[in-house]
């Protein structure tokens, strides 16, 4: 296994923390999510900064983080401005788990394309895991108490600990599988 890969776990460490980073200056520059501007630009400044811990802890390429980067403050902001413009505020745990399958479903189909552009094959794989470990992010933030009615923009570490892990295993093991050699049997 190339050491780039076994340093990966590892270094996935930064995408956890950037949760929670992210959630705050999102909430504390976008305010609540609440109103369908405060989501977009709410999620697109944690967007934005998951993203980069994302692309930091991948070690893109220039351009593929500029590209990642972008995915994810798109996908964010936009994933929350709909949900919003359509739920309102988020106050259940249903409706958190809602967001959090269509954020992932969104920022997880950009960040595919650039996995994709990248070589990494399979890359299509990384949607649905995104969905369900986004989803799964707010299942777990809700289910420890943590008050939805305040508009966090993202879980918190609870959830970033949950769906981290997730897209942490599916993307060490859609590289690996990227850095293989394709063996093609031919007939005898």
């Amino acid at each position: 296994m190339p050491s780039f890969l076994q340093s990966l776990p590892l270094r996935w460490l930064v995408a956890i923390v950037a949760f929670p980073i992210g959630g705050f200056v999102g909430y504390l520059v976008g305010g609540p999510v609440s109103t369908v501007p405060a989501a977009l630009i709410s999620g697109a400044i944690a967007g934005a900064i998951i993203g980069s811990g994302q692309a930091v802890a991948l070690k893109l390429t220039r351009r593929a983080l500029v590209s990642w980067v972008a995915a994810t403050t798109v996908g964010l902001g936009l994933a929350l401005a709909a949900v919003t413009a359509v739920i309102g505020q988020i106050s259940t745990t249903t409706e958190a788990v809602m967001l959090g399958a269509v954020a992932g479903l969104l920022l997880g189909a950009g960040q595919a394309f650039v996995l994709h552009r990248e070589g990494v094959r399979w890359s299509w794989i990384w949607v649905p895991a995104s969905a369900v470990a986004w989803a799964l992010g707010w299942l777990v933030t809700s289910s420890v108490g943590v008050a939805l009615a305040t508009g966090w923009p993202v879980y918190g570490l609870s959830g970033a600990i949950v769906s981290q892990v997730i897209t942490g295993v599916v993307i060490w093991r859609l590289i690996g599988m990227a850095s293989r050699p394709v063996v093609v049997a031919t007939p005898a």
